[in-house]
């Protein structure tokens, strides 16, 4: 355990298990969430009916593009993963997950097929990204315990 001897060691301390938790939050929490994402993608979207006018883009510039899953740190320690699939300049995502705006007759048109909020629920419920988080941690060296 590192003992310090004054403010300026702490805040040093400090900032570096900060680093970790951060890194920690890009290589073990992140591909998670981009997990459980592309699960209910598959299971809210592309599960509810089979497309007959198009061929569906998939991992290959669709939802499930990990391209397509941006990963930021929306501060010092809040992670976001967000599904930012587009098409000329409309959020393909959002179009999906609400329902609304769609430019042609769809049998989906206002009918919400929200993955982005299953993906909120499973994470809540099993807290795999916390055992992910856990792992990163552990790896980096840090003795930490789940509560």
């Amino acid at each position: 355990m590192t003992t310090v001897k004054n403010l300026r060691e702490l805040e040093k301390v400090l900032h570096q298990i900060q680093s970790k938790i951060n890194k920690a939050q890009q290589e073990n929490v992140a591909p998670v969430v981009k997990k459980i994402m592309k699960e209910n993608i598959e299971s809210e979207v592309y599960s509810v009916y089979d497309p007959s006018m198009y061929e569906r883009d998939r991992e290959h510039g669709g939802l499930l593009d990990e391209d397509n899953m941006k990963v930021t740190m929306l501060d010092e320690t809040t992670l976001s993963v967000e599904n930012i699939r587009s098409d000329d300049g409309r959020n393909v995502a959002e179009i999906v997950e609400t329902g609304q705006g769609y430019e042609h007759d769809f049998m989906f048109n206002g009918i919400p097929r929200p993955f982005t909020e299953a993906t909120r629920d499973e994470l809540r419920n099993t807290n795999v990204h916390v055992a992910a988080l856990y792992t990163g941690l552990k790896q980096q060296g840090l003795n930490v315990k789940i509560q």
